[in-house]
């Protein structure tokens, strides 16, 4: 991350978390508290408004953005919480605690629309709903569709490839699209090309996430566990990813029964996680994986590079960047080498 870059974001997202901090004082702390552990830090989606704003001609960020930054940011809070039980991740007290999770993400959309009520920016309403119906149209998908159970369905790799590409675009795409495509809007220039890079890069991030799911924590979550408890949560759940889908349909009889054995055990230990990485390599899916994200990181900067040369089109180029240099993609090489199973 260059200096610019930092700076650009560090600017936008501290105008950002004042706005945050004024509407989460009067919420309780279950609700506020994902939001405020946000504060204070540099956050993509800011940046990413910022740069569609400057693109699009905008020339006074400080007084069009931080309202608007605030209700994508409260909304992506939201997401993150109802998405944290969806998901079965670890960490819940009590089936309390797991319903609270649910009001705490209700109660923060409500927020993220008063936000934008309160500043006179009506018309940027209907694209939180849209964000919202998108990513839970994607959910159901990550739920119901694309799981190991319903692989027959995807005999064709094509057909499968095609549900992947929508899934990744719903959960995490079209939220980061309309990041970009919500500056272009404030700048009064709404650009649906830079709407559509933005959700192609935000399906890649998304994909990335999904090859990071074999890629061990840099830190332990708790002192008392350890690191290979959290991680694999989508292969232990039977989400069909790409890297799942490639290990299982190319690997030989005794592979792919290792794979329903680890799933069903529900827990991976330092010698699984051995025998899960040597399967990813061995049957090609992390050398495809990695492939797929190169092609889509190329994809990405072709449609970007629509725009004239500019500041904000260079720091856009190196958001762009994360989608095959990320912590995921880093700690997954760095893993391969503790076990000599570097390709």
């Amino acid at each position: 991350m260059s200096r610019a870059y930092f700076d650009l974001m560090t600017g936008i997202s501290r105008a950002t978390d004042e706005v945050i901090a004024a509407y989460m004082a009067p919420l309780d702390a279950e609700v506020s508290h994902l939001p405020l552990k946000r504060h204070g830090h540099p956050r993509l989606r800011d940046l990413q408004v910022r740069c569609g704003y400057e693109l699009a001609g905008g020339r006074d960020w400080a007084r069009a953005l931080p309202p608007l930054c605030a209700a994508l940011e409260v909304l992506n809070c939201s997401t993150y919480v109802i998405n944290w039980m969806l998901d079965e991740k670890a960490g819940y007290d009590s089936p309390a605690h797991k319903r609270g999770l649910v009001i705490a993400g209700f109660q923060l959309r409500e927020t993220a629309q008063r936000i934008l009520h309160d500043h006179g920016m009506h018309d940027f309403a209907p694209l939180l709903a849209e964000i919202n119906h998108e990513i839970y149209v994607g959910q159901q998908m990550d739920i119901a569709d694309l799981v190991v159970a319903r692989l027959p369905e995807y005999t064709d790799g094509d057909r499968f490839m095609a549900a992947y590409r929508r899934r990744c675009r719903l959960l995490s795409g079209v939220f980061y699209g309309r990041c970009f495509y919500a500056g272009t809007a404030a700048a009064g220039a709404p650009d649906d090309g830079l709407f559509e890079m933005g959700a192609r890069y935000g399906a890649a991030t998304q994909a990335a996430n999904d090859f990071g799911d074999f890629a061990l924590p840099v830190r332990r979550l708790d002192k008392l566990e350890k690191p290979y408890q959290d991680q694999f949560s989508d292969f232990v759940n039977g989400k069909l990813t790409l890297a799942v889908y490639l290990m299982t349909t190319r690997g030989d009889d005794a592979q792919r029964a290792r794979l329903a054995e680890l799933r069903a055990e529900g827990v991976v230990d330092e010698a699984d996680y051995r025998d899960i990485l040597r399967i990813l390599v061995e049957t090609g899916a992390y050398a495809d994986c990695k492939r797929y994200l190169k092609d889509e990181h190329k994809a990405c900067k072709a449609m970007l590079y629509a725009h004239p040369r500019s500041p904000a089109r260079d720091t856009v180029a190196e958001i762009l960047v994360r989608i095959t240099s990320n912590k995921f993609l880093s700690q997954l090489r760095k893993n391969l080498a503790m076990f000599d199973l570097t390709p």
